[in-house]
This record gives structure tokens, C-alpha cells and sequence, in this order.
């Protein structure tokens, strides 16, 4: 299958709003190359050695956006002519570069730059590489959906996951993405996870990875939001989705959870912690917070009162 890529050439200030505008006229994603990011890193590290390709670079910013091989980028076009006549913006050229790209080359060229990442009892491996040591492997193929395992949130899940005794228990991996949380759960020996996401690629990426880990049999994968009814009782629930989806469900993780069972979240950036903290703490109790990057992980424990249990 081959698609375009179509690249568009802007500014730092303007690539935020490029970005948006590509994904409104249907690309899946987009990268963006910007020289101003390379030299902020530079300068507030200090660096043993620095490729000397991030050394050179201009004031372009290049932003990228993926699309089928029949797409007509005359809109496209048109909206980029509307932009470059606009007063008060600083959107600099907007030349617009069609590229023709075999997915499969592309595939190729992405997996290059995976790796099997190290946890404490569990090691995350993508499907294509051999992993030799003695942790238990997660295989992971994560297709068009979120999670390998090197994302900040994903790994403070793994990290609260892997010291949590799920052995036997029945778990809920909710905004379930690649599946690599209710994977790895299983792999540790949870009798059954419940796996949701609204996203139908993701579903079918979470039962491939299912069957791919020998795990399937124990899974069961939806395509839709987590239940309300707190018909199903789980020990322990997995949430890596953003801060105001988890606000959101905050009623119905209490309801599906268990006595004194377990919530493990992330996906919260730093300035909303305290309004997730908020939210969730008349219902249960902080055991544990941790910072990767630009992100916050939580372990909750749910509380148990006659004021507001009603299980």
C-alpha cells in the first residue's frame, strides 16, 4: 500500500496550528521538524557528543501529515493559499511537498528504532526482536494504536502493575490502546482482564497483541467506554488515558472495583494533578505518585465507608 506525505513548511510559532490543520483535512498524525527544539536541548544539557546533523538546521520548521494514496489536496491547497495572504500571522512559506511512500518501506524504517525495554519483573519486547534473558516477555505489535511500552504514562502503569500481586484477579484495562497494560497483566498471571477502548483500531490491536502473548483466552476486548453499572467486579483497574476522561469515569471505577481494590492511572500532566487528586479523593485513597518526563502515574486504593459504598 502506498500513501502521501505530504510536508508543509512553516514556523516554531505557526506548527501547532499546521499540525491541527493537517489532521483536520484527515491525516492519522504528523511529525514535525523543528531546528528551535534541537538547539533548546542542546543548550540545556550538557553533551558528551552531538550528531553533527543536529547542529545544522535553519529557521524552517518542516510538519509532516500522512494520508491515502487517492487523496485530493486541492482543499488543502486552497487553505494554505487563504493562510499565507492572512495578516498577523508569522505562517512563513507554507510550501506544500507531496511525497508517494510504500508503507511497508515505512514500516521497515520505524521499527528500526524499537527496542526491548527493561522493566523490574517484565520486559517489553516488540514482536520482530529476540529478547534472551529471563524476564517475562510482552510482545507488542502496536499497529495504528497507543502503547510499545516507551511512553512515560505507559511505563508508570507497568511500574505500579508490577508491584501489585494480580495473581488470580480479575482485571479492567480501561482507554486499553495496543492492549500492552491487560497484556502484561495477564502475563503476571491475572485470571481475566476486560479490555475497552472507543477506537476500533485499537481494538483490533489489542487482540492481535492478546493472541500474540498466548493470552487471548483470558481477555475480553470490547469496542466502547467502560461499563456504569457496576455490574462487573474487578481488584484491580488500569486507566492510562487524559486527566479529564479519568475525572470523568472516576464514579464508575469505584462502582466496578472491588473492596479495597486497586486503581492504577496515568496520562495526567503535571498541572492537572491536582485537580485529578481532587476529584478522586473522597473515594480513595492516594498510596503512591510518581513522575516520568512531564507526567504523573497514581495508585489509588478504593475506600470502603457506608457513606459511599453502596457494593
Amino acid at each position: 500500500m502506498k500513501y502521501f506525505q505530504a510536508t508543509v513548511t512553516t514556523t516554531s510559532e505557526f506548527a501547532d496550528t499546521l499540525s491541527v490543520i493537517l489532521i483536520e483535512f484527515g491525516s492519522e498524525g504528523v511529525t514535525v521538524y523543528d531546528y528551535e527544539d534541537v538547539k533548546k536541548v542542546l543548550g540545556e544539557h550538557k553533551w558528551d557528543y552531538a550528531d553533527g546533523s543536529l547542529l545544522s538546521g535553519g529557521e524552517e520548521v518542516f510538519v509532516s501529515g500522512y494520508y491515502p494514496e487517492n487523496t485530493d489536496f486541492s482543499n488543502l491547497n486552497e487553505k494554505l493559499n487563504e493562510l499565507r495572504f492572512m495578516k498577523g500571522i508569522n505562517a512563513g512559506t507554507l510550501e506544500l511537498d507531496l511525497k508517494k511512500i510504500d508503507s511497508a518501506d515505512y514500516e521497515n524504517e520505524w521499527k528500526k528504532y524499537y527496542k526491548p525495554i527493561e522493566l523490574s519483573k517484565i520486559v517489553i519486547v516488540p514482536e520482530w526482536l529476540k529478547y534472551d534473558g529471563n524476564k517475562i516477555q510482552v510482545l507488542i505489535n502496536p499497529g495504528m494504536a497507543f502503547g510499545t511500552g516507551s511512553h512515560e504514562t505507559t511505563k508508570l502503569c507497568l511500574e505500579f502493575l508490577e508491584k501489585a500481586d494480580v495473581r488470580g484477579k480479575r482485571c479492567a484495562d480501561v482507554g486499553c490502546g495496543s492492549g500492552i497494560l491487560g497484556a502484561a497483566a495477564l502475563k503476571l498471571g491475572a485470571e481475566y482482564c476486560f479490555m475497552a477502548d472507543i477506537d476500533s483500531q485499537a481494538v483490533e490491536a489489542a487482540e492481535s497483541n492478546c493472541k500474540l502473548n498466548g493470552v487471548y483466552s483470558r481477555a475480553e476486548i470490547r469496542e466502547g467506554s467502560f461499563p456504569e453499572n457496576g455490574n462487573e467486579k474487578f481488584s484491580i483497574i488500569l486507566a492510562n488515558i487524559t486527566a479529564d476522561v479519568l475525572i470523568s469515569l472516576k464514579d464508575s471505577f469505584y462502582s466496578n472495583l472491588s473492596s479495597g481494590g486497586t486503581l492504577i492511572m496515568s496520562g495526567i500532566i503535571h498541572s492537572r494533578a491536582s485537580d485529578v487528586k481532587k476529584a478522586f479523593s473522597s473515594l480513595f485513597e492516594l498510596i503512591e505518585e510518581k513522575s516520568d518526563g512531564e507526567w504523573r502515574g497514581m495508585l489509588w486504593r478504593k475506600i470502603c465507608n457506608s457513606s459511599v459504598d453502596k457494593l
